[in-house]
């Protein structure tokens, strides 16, 4: 073998090991923490008790925004009885021009008009930004949001101004309460033992799909949605997670919100508002 043969052999491992030793020593010694000098909104992470047939969360967010700078900060201490729990909706929030890129979120609607929005996100140190890029190294951790559905929603319809959509789940009553139990358990988990966020791993999306298959194992099969969540409504339509309402055009048509949402001067109705379109569309199973 000649001399170059050796050279490519040797520039072919170093290429190789390069990667993988930075990984190793940049990147896996990172540890998750709850402690940081947080963001705002990111700053409180929430706690839940459940007595009987009563969810109490501790830090549920409740912020009033005049820009995406500027709110009134407010974190409530809220208790929610399973037996008023009636709905749960699946949202998505187009994010880029990209289409594949989008946020995930779920809704749980309570009776007398009080809803109940969960959400995984990343938690932001101050000065920090998101990248898809940027969470696939162990950059941020992940944090377990529970908001009112105004304070999220209008964040990202009004002052954002995304494309969102509202789509009411084709959930039995056990399940949606079963989902919600779910979804405390896994908000003190991550209370108790912080975890990072992975863009593909463990995102907003793929964590919600985690916990749903918890409560009804192989409900939600892979498919191109689960890492790429701007392509998940068809695949939930599918599923059978979603209602159809009509075929693929129609359900979303119907479920659109950030239009409504745009003829809105204050968060205030908010969540009765967005729902015009879907009014007589649709029934929460029984």
């Amino acid at each position: 073998m000649v001399w170059w043969h050796w050279l490519l052999i040797i520039l072919g491992v170093f290429l190789i090991s390069l990667p993988i030793s930075m990984w190793y020593i940049k990147v896996a010694p990172r540890k998750p923490s709850n402690e940081g000098d947080w963001v705002s909104d990111n700053a409180k992470t929430a706690s839940v008790t459940v007595d009987g047939r009563v969810v109490k969360i501790k830090n549920v967010r409740d912020f009033t925004w005049r820009s995406s700078k500027d709110h009134d900060v407010k974190w409530n201490e809220e208790e929610y009885h399973l037996d008023d729990l009636i709905g749960l909706y699946y949202i998505v929030e187009y994010i880029h021009k990209f289409k594949a890129l989008a946020h995930t979120m779920i809704t749980f609607e309570f009776k007398n008009e009080k809803f109940l929005t969960c959400s995984f996100e990343v938690r932001r140190k101050k000065g920090q930004k998101f990248h898809p890029w940027t969470g696939l190294w162990r950059s941020f951790t992940l944090i377990q949001i529970w908001a009112t559905e105004h304070d999220l929603l209008w964040l990202r319809t009004n002052l954002r101004k995304n494309e969102t959509y509202l789509l009411p789940c084709a959930t039995l009553p056990e399940k949606r309460e079963a989902m919600l139990l779910q979804l405390c358990k896994r908000t003190n988990q991550l209370a108790e033992k912080p975890e990072f966020y992975h863009t593909l791993a463990k995102s907003c999306t793929t964590s919600l799909i985690r916990e749903a298959n918890i409560v009804t194992p192989g409900k939600i099969p892979f498919s191109l949605g689960e890492v790429m969540p701007g392509y998940s409504i068809k695949p939930a339509i599918k599923f059978g997670v979603v209602q159809d309402l009509g075929g693929y055009e129609r359900t979303k048509e119907l479920a659109r919100i950030d239009k409504i949402a745009s003829k809105l001067n204050s968060q205030k109705g908010y969540s009765k508002a967005i729902r015009k379109n879907l009014e007589g569309n649709f029934t929460h199973p029984k």
